[in-house]
């Protein structure tokens, strides 16, 4: 396999650089307050007993509540994992070409970095999210690179020795993040093994190693008593509904949007490439005149509800919400359709099988509540992927020149980044100012400290207190006594 070049490097390194800087700068909020008090090392020693079986996520919110650094660290270190094993399922492996390199790598930064403002919100802008729901992501592709040869391959290839052992513990780790995700790997890793039996008549053990490694880490997660207390009612916070009507409330009203058109960036960035696609078979059938029908279609209403959100297609908010899902239902058939009728069959069926992973990976999500965009990182990733494997697979058969794409997106990222850089720079003055206010205010004795609203709240999770429970433990959390008044006000400009 080709080296990686000095360019790459660089992309490398940028994005750490950015992302370092963005974990230091952003505040910690929410469920950090909870994280960063002793009675979370209690529980910890309690072995996170009826808490929830999110084991090493909760070691890693830990961690990150006791070190801004190591917050820093956390962060930037996952992202730029994800983006190496991103890239290396998207990369040419023959015939490699240093242009197409780096412009697929720019891509995966781009799309990393350009997640609606929702998810960034509940993923970079929330550490004790991040924590939960980025790792089981890259741990998961890195299964997936692995035995993405079944799809592709007309022989089984020599599997490495260390990859066979080293996937037991991998099996058992991706399961210990977030339940929607550890119920998807298992159901994953039983395709994956008759899919591979059907097709080669034989299993390696690399997949059964990893079948049973990633049950037992289900059990694991699943044997905390947190999930029979959601099942019954009883936790007060998470719950469980198996309720035919209930799940399809939830997909209607909630997972619809988070699976399809928030995504927008990423949804028009797709309907290019596939139209594109659709242009170069120089077909001209019923199938590819509706296929491009619905994706122009789609393309201008994703826009225009990102310009003028207000807009319904009819008052009722329920008919409203099932218009909307019929939609996203076929934009999301016709996707496939499209790659199943214009990629090669040994690419086209791994294209397939991540994009109908990114809905599989929410369908645990029906019967969960409450859900946030966090639980759908994976399927943008999943979704990303399947961009960047159509990029690959154009730029590849056509021999495409690659500079103006390279520049456009190379010039994309850097507008990115400056924005999101400016952008946490002013958060991180203002949080600083918070600290230096309660210092003061702690050393004087005030009775009263006020506190100034952050800026760019859409970036960030909540970092003022939303009832008297949460402000006893911000209170806590940055040592405030009991009987101080805090109160936030906006900063005037």
């Amino acid at each position: 396999m080709k080296k990686k070049s000095k360019v790459c490097w660089l992309i490398y390194i940028a994005a750490f650089v950015v992302f370092l800087y963005i974990g230091y700068k952003v505040p910690y909020c929410h469920d950090e307050w909870q994280w960063g008090l002793d009675e979370r090392i209690e529980l910890m020693k309690n072995g996170f007993k009826d808490y929830n079986g999110r084991y090493l996520g909760d070691l890693l919110a830990l961690l990150i509540t006791r070190s801004v650094l190591a917050k820093a660290v956390v962060l930037a270190a996952g992202v730029v994992w994800l983006l190496d094993v991103m890239y290396k399922n998207i990369r040419f492996e023959e015939e490699s070409r240093t242009k197409e390199n780096t412009f697929l790598l720019l891509g995966v930064f781009f799309l990393l970095i350009s997640i609606p403002s929702t998810l960034f919100q509940q993923s970079y802008g929330w550490p004790a999210a991040f924590v939960n729901f980025v790792p089981p992501v890259f741990l998961f592709l890195i299964y997936y690179n692995w035995t993405e040869w079944v799809y592709t391959k007309q022989k089984q290839p020599a599997i490495p020795v260390w990859e066979t052992i080293m996937v037991i513990p991998l099996g058992i780790s991706v399961q210990l993040f977030s339940e929607n995700i550890t119920v998807f790997v298992v159901f994953f890793a039983v395709w994956i093994v008759v899919y591979t039996l059907i097709r080669y008549k034989k299993i390696p053990l690399i997949e059964l190693n990893f079948l049973w490694a990633s049950i037992a880490g289900a059990l694991i997660m699943f044997s905390n008593g947190a999930y029979s207390r959601a099942a019954d009612g009883s936790d007060g916070y998470k719950e469980i509904h198996t309720t035919v009507s209930g799940m399809a409330r939830q997909f209607i009203s909630n997972i619809w949007y988070h699976l399809s058109i928030n995504n927008w960036v990423l949804n028009i960035l797709l309907i290019i490439v596939l139209l594109i696609l659709i242009q170069k078979s120089g077909r001209k059938t019923f199938a590819t005149i509706e296929m491009t029908v619905v994706f122009c279609g789609y393309s201008v209403y994703s826009v225009f509800h990102k310009i003028y959100p207000q807009w319904v297609f009819d008052s009722d908010q329920n008919l409203n919400n099932a218009i909307n899902t019929m939609l996203a239902i076929l934009f999301f058939a016709n996707v496939l359709l499209c790659i199943w009728k214009n990629v090669d069959r040994k690419e086209g069926i791994s294209m397939c099988i991540l994009y109908l992973s990114s809905g599989a990976v929410a369908a645990p999500l029906l019967a969960a509540n409450p859900i946030g965009a966090r639980c759908f990182y994976v399927s943008y990733i999943f979704q990303a992927l399947v961009l960047l494997k159509l990029l690959r697979y154009l730029t590849g058969r056509y021999r495409t020149e690659l500079f103006y794409p390279i520049l456009i997106t190379g010039m994309a990222v850097c507008v990115l980044c400056v924005i999101y850089v400016r952008m946490f720079l002013a958060i991180g003055q203002v949080n600083d100012y918070r600290a230096q206010l309660i210092q003061t205010g702690i050393e004087q004795e005030h009775k009263e400290i006020v506190l100034p609203v952050l800026p760019y709240p859409e970036y960030f999770c909540q970092t003022i207190p939303p009832n008297e429970r949460w402000a006893k433990r911000f209170k806590k959390f940055y040592h405030i006594p009991e009987d101080v008044t805090v109160r936030f006000e906006q900063i005037l400009e």
